[in-house]
């Protein structure tokens, strides 16, 4: 029952409508016998230091932040992680003393699901394609991890070779990602590509791995990247995963405790159906 004592929880963002968040975040309260509920708000981008104002007065011990705030928000915050900072954006708050602290657990949430799914780099080639937020996190977490080399290809060059700076790992021009993927172990897409019907893949495929690992950010509908996965009989992992992981560990650092993952996955496949 909600009382005066309720622990209140948000996420951010515009739109949040089809977030999976709440559902998941409540469902872990729940779970674990908490007195705390998880809200969601769409404030306008003129409105957002206002909002975070106003939910620190109301006293909110957490807030998860999405698209399109992760980078804004890295100004209204009294303190950011090494993580974060690298990554330059923030997915997690903690308020704690009438302060805020803001964290990236994009990039703990992909690790952990590479952990859970027995993907190990050691000595893998790993190719990302994007440049966006999403990007910045897996490449934080690859540079971090036993991988051989990281190459990162985007549609737009100079967006590439501006992570690739930030983040030291290699630049492939998208025109020439069909040359490069017969070395490539695991290929990561963190690009919007696959969101429209209309969409294609931004490059020819000739040769593959056969055990090339396709691992698509996109996990609620068939994308070129899956499709390829399918046509080519590959191994293909999407988004749920790191979804659930980084939502877990954001749930620990309000809570204190680690949350039932299985239960989100369950409580997912009703969501996105």
């Amino acid at each position: 029952m909600l009382n005066t004592e309720t622990k209140l929880f948000a996420i951010l963002g515009y739109p949040v409508k089809h977030s999976f968040s709440p559902q998941m975040q409540n469902k872990w309260f729940e779970k674990e016998n908490l007195n705390c509920v998880y809200l969601a708000f769409e404030p306008k981008s003129n409105n957002l230091k206002k909002t975070i104002k106003s939910l620190k007065l109301l006293r909110f011990e957490g807030l998860n932040i999405t698209i399109p705030y992760k980078i804004e928000v890295m100004k209204y915050v009294d303190f950011t992680d090494k993580a974060a900072k690298k990554i330059g954006s923030i997915n997690t708050i903690v308020v704690k003393n009438n302060k805020l602290y803001g964290y990236n657990t994009d990039y703990l949430g992909f690790s952990q699901d590479l952990t859970a799914k027995k993907i190990n780099l050691k000595s893998k080639n790993v190719l990302v394609i994007g440049a966006g937020g999403g990007a910045r996190a897996i490449i934080y977490a690859l540079k971090n991890s036993n991988a051989k080399d990281v190459y990162i290809a985007n549609r737009t060059l100079k967006n590439a070779q501006q992570l690739a700076k930030v983040f030291k790992v290699k630049i492939v021009d998208i025109g020439k990602v069909e040359e490069l993927l017969p070395e490539i172990d695991l290929f990561i897409n963190t690009s919007a590509c696959g969101m429209k019907k209309t969409d294609t893949l931004p490059f020819k495929v000739d040769k593959v791995k056969s055990s090339l690992i396709i691992y698509d950010l996109i996990y609620n509908k068939e994308t070129p990247f899956t499709k390829l996965a399918k046509d080519r009989n590959l191994k293909l992992f999407t988004g749920e995963g790191m979804l659930i992981y980084q939502g877990a560990c954001g749930f620990k650092m309000w809570t204190g405790k680690y949350p039932n993952t299985k239960i989100a996955e369950k409580l997912l496949k009703k969501f996105t159906i």
